[in-house]
């Protein structure tokens, strides 16, 4: 739950606007202070960053942390550091930084001591309980020891090879162990009366290994699938301490504000965490990465404001998606690939794909586990070991949302108990030859209400693999699948949602704005697919189905011969052309970057694990594609059509994002029109340079949208609704800060959005742009609550009052209209203000 924000303080400046910086060795925190002025002057209150504590050398995103106690040189250190947050106070913002508390980067382990000493150490070392280590493998060649498979080839290959070695450190004198640029330690005494090399290796507290078989014999606990980022027992109060002590100081220096919790559904007990973050930070905004699913909640007892917005992202674009065009696109998408499979039984092999080639190592774990509760209960004692391993690998597939947290501090809720429920339905129709007395035993296992030290054990490690599971097996491999609509395809979105409602928008809305009214508000993060300009324009396409259907069809035909002999691949074909109309204008480089990645995911000719000559016959075809004159000019007129509503829809996206519930956050460089695809193409440099001379240019008047290629009208209309933010903070912030929806009357009522925030602020969006830049507002009116209302976006207009016309308050030609209560010259916002904690 949200807590109360006290009163604002000289040092903590009021909560407006987020503006996200990526932190990399060539854009360090000297770079970030360099854009403060043009981010203060453009409105955002708290710059947020990626960390900058240290990392593995070379990060490009921070969340491989290897030392929690010291800032990353390659940022700058500690000097850096300083200078950057000197900067942000003379220039009146704050600092949201990311915490990342589920994992450590292990990749490297001379660079993470902790790592380094467990290696050395094994289970004696002070630094064991840190990492979460199954010291008691099932594989007895495990026992004691860590699997570290990072061999290229087989271990005896290497050895024979030479390319595992001993060597002298330069610095220490002491003896290590080489494998290329890895250095691992050796034991105490691990050398005396030997010098043969595999003798040695087999005295060390590690195991070395080939990659292939770290999915099947891991033994601790990773971010995901990533075995070079090991997880940490942040339950342990020590680990706890050890983690936040130089970030909870910077909270308490007064130099950082607010914490953005990396995957917090990796930790054991996510509630109790929270609970501890929040008593050590009762001032902080906490906002956490938490994926929500369609009518999903967060637990009300998370002592958090929110979640980092990927929930009111899908909200945002959904509205812009018309669900008259489901079937036609539907249809479509099934004939273009030849493939129509209901999605859920998409999502069912996808998901068992991801358990079985990446996760096999976590559910034999599981499987084990099962077995001991099985075996300790008289009614379930004989399920076989096979039968076991496939009634959780179908659970787990079963999940319809991330995790649940029957084993946390809190118990089991009436939420957790459905999702079980649902679960074990489906799983019985997903393993039909498993006993259903398995089932309904294991559910109620993972009800959480059972005391028993193994039950405890297997729920909360089913609850730390669920999430890991619907990620890779859902969001990176059926979102690159299920190609329908690739708007859809988006983390915390279900791509088969057809869009949403203006009346669920509103709905959700106003619980939000109940709820947790700072939460994060974003259209674009490091992570998505797709940034917000590109989502837009694709989402635009079921604005004129008919047109893109028969392109998309057409253009399969024709370009039949450009495959050169080669099997097409539908599936990425009908992704690129919706990514070549998002993307416009997309080189050739970056398409091969997104199609390489996207094949990858999808699985279906080529994965990282498996990689084909399938992956350079897509590269062929969408380069004879960019060369194809007939083609070109075909998508040109296509994407011609739909510039201008693309250009009014990212504005009002822009509009629902800002003055809607939640705080806004805004993507480094996404203040102007950004057609950036998935990393690493959404972590590129940004020219804040040219943004900030853009800013200098702008005055009160509204540039034209017509021949705005740039972004000059989305620049413009970001500082104008951040100053309404800022200058009616009442109508965001406090008890206040309601989300009342307004009826809207004429023939374009039902394809527009209006409501007002604190009985200040009123705001009207049309969210179906195609039909705005074809037929204008048209006889389209709103009511206005009582009283005279100026317009925020057009100083020179009347004052308007009563019954009026959207066309008249809409007058920039923006798709949007935002009016204020009151005298236009009154001073707002400087009563019962409110600030981060």
């Amino acid at each position: 739950m949200a807590v109360s924000l006290p009163p604002a303080r000289a040092d903590r400046p009021s909560l407006v606007a987020t503006y996200r910086l990526q932190l990399t060795p060539t854009f360090d925190l000297d770079d970030a202070a360099a854009v403060v002025p043009y981010l203060a002057r453009l409105g955002i209150s708290h710059v947020y960053t990626s960390s900058y504590l240290r990392a593995a050398a070379g990060s490009t995103h921070g969340y491989d942390t290897v030392d929690h106690a010291t800032v990353s040189e390659e940022l700058g250190g500690e000097d850096a550091l300083r200078r950057f947050h000197e900067t942000l106070r003379r220039h009146g913002l704050g600092n949201v930084i990311d915490v990342v508390p589920n994992h450590m980067s292990v990749a490297d382990p001379s660079e993470n001591h902790r790592w380094w000493n467990v290696l050395r150490d094994g289970p004696s070392s002070p630094d064991a309980a840190f990492f979460d280590i199954d010291w008691h493998a099932p594989e007895t060649k495990l026992h004691g020891r860590v699997l570290l498979p990072f061999l290229g080839a087989d271990y005896a290959a290497e050895l024979a090879s030479g390319a595992i070695a001993i060597a002298v450190n330069d610095t220490t004198g002491e003896p290590e162990i080489r494998y290329g640029e890895i250095r691992l330690p050796l034991a105490p005494h691990s050398m005396d009366d030997t010098s043969d090399l595999h003798t040695i290796l087999e005295r060390q507290h590690y195991r070395l290994g080939c990659w292939r078989v770290a999915s099947d014999e891991l033994n601790y606990r990773r971010f995901f699938d990533v075995t070079t980022l090991a997880g940490v027992r942040i339950e342990d109060p020590m680990v706890f301490d050890a983690i936040h002590e130089r970030t909870l100081g910077w909270i308490r220096s007064g130099n950082v504000q607010g914490l953005r919790i990396d995957h917090p559904d990796g930790l054991r007990d996510p509630a109790e965490y929270m609970r501890r973050l929040r008593a050590a930070a009762p001032n902080a905004w906490i906002v956490i990465e938490k994926i929500l699913g369609p009518g999903e909640v967060l637990p009300a007892s998370w002592t958090v404001d929110g979640t980092t917005g990927y929930d009111l992202m899908r909200r945002i674009t959904g509205v812009f998606i018309d669900d008259a065009a489901e079937r036609e696109l539907t249809e479509s998408f099934e004939r273009f690939v030849g493939n129509d499979q209901p999605y859920a039984e998409r999502v069912t092999d996808a998901k068992r794909l991801a358990l079985r080639e990446l996760f096999g190592s976590e559910v034999t774990r599981l499987t084990d586990l099962a077995a001991r509760c099985c075996e300790a209960s008289v009614v379930a004692r004989d399920h076989s070991r096979r039968d076991i391993s496939l009634a959780v690998e179908a659970l787990l597939t079963a999940m319809p949302v991330y995790r649940t947290y029957a084993t946390g501090s809190d118990g089991a809720s009436a939420a957790d108990d459905e999702v079980v429920r649902r679960a074990v339905e489906s799983a019985l129709e997903i393993e039909p030859s498993v006993d259903a007395s398995l089932f309904r035993f294991l559910g109620r296992l993972l009800s959480g209400r059972t005391p028993d030290v193994d039950v405890v054990e297997f729920v909360a490690r089913f609850e730390q693999l669920s999430g890991p599971a619907m990620a890779k097996g859902v969001e990176d491999t059926v979102f690159y699948r299920y190609t329908r609509l690739l708007a859809a395809n988006e983390v915390g979105a279900d791509p088969h949602e057809f869009g949403i409602t203006i009346e669920q928008f509103h709905e959700e809305s106003v619980q939000t704005a109940a709820a947790h009214p700072l939460t994060m508000s974003s259209t674009s993060t490091h992570d998505t697919k797709r940034s917000e300009d590109v989502r837009i324009r694709i989402a635009l396409l079921s604005q004129i189905p008919g047109e893109w259907t028969s392109a998309v069809a057409s253009w399969q035909r024709s370009n039949a011969p450009l495959w050169n002999g080669a099997t097409p691949d539908p599936t990425m074909e009908h992704l690129l052309y919706q990514t070549l109309v998002g993307a416009h204008p997309a080189s050739r480089e970056r398409l091969r970057t997104v199609l390489e990645k996207s094949m990858r995911e999808a699985k279906l000719v080529t994965s990282w694990l498996h990689p084909s000559s399938a992956e350079e016959r897509l590269h062929e075809f969408s380069d004879a594609l960019s060369c194809d004159a007939v083609f070109r000019a075909e998508l040109d007129a296509l994407i011609a059509r739909i510039e201008m509503p693309s250009r009014l829809g990212s504005l009002g996206q822009l509009t629902l994002k800002v003055l809607g519930p939640g705080v806004p956050d805004f993507y480094q460089g996404s203040e102007l029109w950004t057609t950036t695809l998935v990393d690493p193409d959404n972590r590129m440099p940004v020219d804040h340079d040219l943004r900030s001379g853009l800013l200098d240019e702008l005055d009160d008047h509204a540039p034209g949208l017509a021949t705005d290629s740039v972004g000059r009208s989305k620049l413009w209309l970001t500082r104008r609704l951040l100053q309404v933010r800022a200058e009616n903070h009442v109508a965001f912030v406090g008890p206040l800060a309601a989300y009342d929806p307004v009826t809207v009357n004429g023939s374009q009522a039902t394809s527009s959005i209006a409501f007002t925030r604190g009985d200040r602020v009123l705001v009207v969006v049309h969210v179906r742009p195609v039909e705005l830049d074809r037929h204008g507002w048209r006889d389209t009116t709103v009511t206005l609550p009582t009283g005279q209302w100026s317009n925020a976006l057009d100083h020179g207009a009347e004052p308007a009052a009563g019954t009026v016309s959207v066309d008249l308050i809409a007058g920039t030609g923006y798709g949007v209209a935002v009016l204020l209560a009151g005298d236009p010259t009154e001073p707002t916002g400087t009563t019962d203000k409110r600030t981060v904690r």
